[in-house]
């Protein structure tokens, strides 16, 4: 749900990555049973959110908190756009 989302997201992003990166398990189910694919780029930034800059530029600006995602991340639309 979108209060959590907004207090408990890197939480989530947290649990996602030991789920993925450390167990090899690709596969969430949520709250309401619904199914998703753990993938930044794939899920968060196709099924959720339309751009990064968008939700997560935004709001980690509003809030002065850096985001580290980005560090091994890519966002797949920002970098066709840029010719990467």
């Amino acid at each position: 749900p979108t209060p959590y989302m907004r207090t408990s997201h890197m939480d989530l992003l947290i649990q996602w990555r030991e789920q993925a990166v450390r167990n090899h398990n690709r596969a969430y189910t949520a709250f309401d049973g619904k199914k998703y694919d753990i993938s930044l780029s794939g899920t968060c930034l196709t099924q959720c959110h339309a751009a990064k800059a968008d939700f997560c530029d935004r709001c980690h600006n509003y809030s002065g908190v850096s985001a580290y995602c980005w560090d091994c991340h890519v966002d797949a639309r920002q970098a066709a756009r840029s010719g990467q």
